[in-house]
């Protein structure tokens, strides 16, 4: 071993093992970053989500209700049924993988047990939607119950299906992680 290679070993912060360690950690330090977990981004409400959540607040402002927050997870929950429904052309409170509203939510992480879901199809607009379910004594019930605290909300487009646009407002009674409503 020549001297130059002796000198820079005895110079070196770390032993073998201990760089096996670092190499470790930061690699579980890569891994934990880019995890579907960490990595997910907290979903947007378009302009037209944002509008019913704040028409639906209003509503709820005028019969004495608290506002429902904007729930990160619900509102996963209700964008994916909307895409789905929007893409297999169907209006259903079950999806197409067979799921009731509930274990959706479930399977979307929300832990509260007391929900429900709104679910419309055929009008892009806010306001349409809200009369469409405002004149539903069942969806209206979901609107203005007082258990309830958070909503999620979504809206799909697609031109081939029947209805072109579907909607779906699913509630809890657990507040979890909210977003700008």
């Amino acid at each position: 071993m020549t001297a130059d290679l002796r000198q820079t070993r005895a110079r070196a912060p770390f032993a073998p093992a201990t760089w096996c360690c670092l190499a470790l950690a930061a690699w579980c330090c890569v891994a934990l970053a880019t995890s579907p977990a960490a990595s997910a981004a907290a979903p947007v409400l378009d302009s037209e989500e944002r509008a019913l959540c704040q028409q639906v607040n209003a509503l709820r402002a005028q019969r004495g209700l608290a506002p429902l927050r904007a729930s990160v997870t619900l509102t996963r929950a209700a964008h994916w049924l909307s895409a789905d429904m929007a893409r297999n052309d169907y209006l259903d409170h079950t999806d197409s993988r067979g799921r009731s509203f509930s274990k959706r939510l479930t399977a979307f992480g929300y832990k509260g047990t007391t929900r429900a879901e709104n679910i419309a199809g055929g009008s892009g607009s806010a306001a349409a939607t809200l009369s469409d379910w405002q004149s539903s004594a069942l969806h209206r019930r979901n609107l203005l119950s007082p258990s309830l605290k958070v909503i999620g909300i979504g809206r799909a487009y697609n031109a081939t299906s029947m209805l072109g646009w579907h909607w779906t407002a699913t509630f809890g009674g657990k507040p979890d992680r909210t977003l700008p409503c």
